[in-house]
């Protein structure tokens, strides 16, 4: 890793710090983006997919599309989908280890149980990456478990706790890169059983699976409800579901724990912040939005998180990130006004 990267990381370990963020992370700065860094790590793909997408939101409004992503061409080099063409193996076992001592170096003095690293799931590596090798799509799915198996255990063994990325789970239903995932709804029952293959053994309560629908600034308006996808989701074996929360398309369902039980083993992390708009939401707002799940859930089992990440790749932020600061600030301050109406 470059001076410059550790520097960066240093730094955004300080920002966290100093915003009140609670559980800190390394906020990925030495990959290019959150799921194409597997290429520098693994063996098995090959030639790029079209950038295009066939987005239902995105063919429904395109010149969104257009003014979304046309203004961010200079990022276009890593949002880097390739074709899987060869078996999944792993090439590189320093990386992760680099990630972790780096992390590690950043946080100083910090409870390695107060801090996480994330990677990418099974399901995120096929959906982002079209199958020209395997037989079957549950094989692709087993292959990738099986490979990034290796990085969700030394995260573990390094004492972080692992935040498993998985938008192919919403995603998938009205986003794709001709990745070959087929339905929807298998997809996402298979994708977690490839998963939970992927974290045997692995501590529950170390791990936490995020689900979202693209954190881009799309309409969105073909996103799959939470609903449909919720059930098969808490069958994860982790014990902390982050998801979206925040933004206009989705604040509406809390309401879905109305219906579906909490089981007493999992933990909610509703996003609080939405990470695509540049408003800073008031810390009231905040506190409002996590009293409603906690009323329902329960106060114990409910965490203050943003959407989804603030850049999933280099160069590809919605949000200055000066203005991620200010964001993760109001997101402390309003946690903290529910913590103290809860308690």
């Amino acid at each position: 890793m470059s001076q410059r990267t550790k520097e960066t990381l240093a730094a955004v370990v300080e920002q966290q710090r100093n915003a009140g963020v609670d559980v800190i992370s390394d906020g990925e700065v030495g990959k290019p983006g959150f799921s194409s860094y597997i290429y520098e790590r693994y063996t098995g793909f090959g030639h790029p997919v079209e950038t295009a997408t066939n987005a239902l939101d995105l063919l429904d409004y395109p010149e969104v599309a257009a003014a979304t992503f046309g203004a961010k061409a200079e990022a276009a080099q890593h949002i880097d989908m390739r074709h899987c063409e060869g078996a999944i193996e792993l090439k590189d076992a320093e990386a992760i280890k680099q990630d972790i001592a780096n992390f590690a170096e950043a946080l100083g003095d910090s409870p390695r149980d107060m801090a996480f690293l994330n990677a990418p799931t099974p399901g995120q590596i096929t959906f982002n990456n079209p199958n020209d090798y395997y037989p079957s799509h549950a094989a692709y799915l087993d292959a990738a478990a099986e490979a990034l198996r290796y990085e969700y255990q030394a995260v573990i063994d390094a004492g972080f706790n692992l935040q498993l990325d998985s938008p192919d789970l919403a995603m998938s239903a009205h986003y794709q890169f001709g990745s070959g995932v087929g339905e929807h709804m298998p997809h996402v029952r298979a994708a977690i059983e490839a998963l939970n293959h992927a974290i045997e053994g692995l501590p529950p309560e170390r791990l936490r699976l995020h689900v979202c629908w693209g954190n881009y600034a799309g309409p969105h308006n073909h996103d799959v409800p939470l609903r449909t996808i919720i059930e098969p989701v808490l069958t994860a074996n982790v014990e902390t579901i982050s998801f979206e929360a925040a933004n206009p398309t989705h604040e509406h369902e809390w309401e879905v724990f109305k219906e579906v039980k909490l089981p007493d083993d999992k933990v909610l992390m509703p996003g609080v912040i939405d990470v695509t708009t540049t408003r800073i939401e008031h810390p009231r707002t905040v506190a409002q939005r996590l009293l409603r799940f906690a009323e329902l859930v329960g106060r114990e089992q409910v965490i203050a998180s943003t959407d989804c990440g603030f850049a999933t790749f280099a160069g590809m932020e919605w949000v200055p990130m000066t203005l991620t600061w200010g964001k993760l600030r109001t997101l402390a301050e309003g946690a903290e006004l529910a913590s103290r109406e809860l308690w």
